[in-house]
């Protein structure tokens, strides 16, 4: 497999660049292009952002890196509310939540049978926030929480060759209060 250093060009509008390219924009951040054949179309342009690359979304005029690939079916998610039990006589209890962001979630996410140009994007994105960097993932609509971004840092992820050209990709994702 490529490095995922080898593979970072830097933004040219001369150049025409493919699905999954890593470009290293004017402004210092990493961009994904996300459509074939993207030809003199900048990356650091709002307009572009979405529609041509990806890799940072624009939210109130501020840029938030933002994880876009799309999952294989199968991802799990982990909900696991944190309570605090006071325990009375004749055996009743009374819980309440443990804080204000008492349920985080945690999620796994596969990423199946991806090319190596698509893996090395996904790990270039995941090593550029080396855990430490929360990101935006748009979760399943059924756990979308409606005018608010969901923040996220990816603590481990594992990637398991399968054949010539093709890998799979295990991460799990933690919610971060923001």
């Amino acid at each position: 497999m490529a490095s995922i250093y080898d593979t970072v060009l830097s933004w040219n509008g001369a150049n025409t660049y493919s699905k999954y390219n890593i470009v290293l924009g004017s402004n210092s951040k990493y961009y994904y292009s996300i459509i074939d054949s993207n030809f003199n179309q900048n990356p650091i342009t709002t307009a572009n952002l979405q529609v041509k690359w990806d890799g940072y979304i624009s939210l109130n005029s501020v840029l938030y890196p933002n994880f876009w690939w799309k999952p294989s079916y199968g991802s799990d998610f982990l909900n696991s509310p944190r309570i605090k039990i006071n325990q009375f006589g004749n055996g009743y209890q009374q819980r309440i939540q443990e804080s204000i962001n008492n349920n985080l979630k945690q999620i796994g996410l596969n990423f199946e049978n991806r090319s190596e140009l698509e893996t090395v994007s996904i790990l270039h994105f995941l090593q550029e926030r080396n855990s430490k960097e929360s990101f935006v993932y748009n979760l399943p609509t059924i756990y979308s929480k409606p005018n608010t971004k969901t923040m996220f840092t990816c603590p481990t992820w594992t990637v398991q060759p399968v054949s010539y050209n093709l890998y799979n990709i295990k991460v799990e994702f933690s919610e971060v209060a923001e």
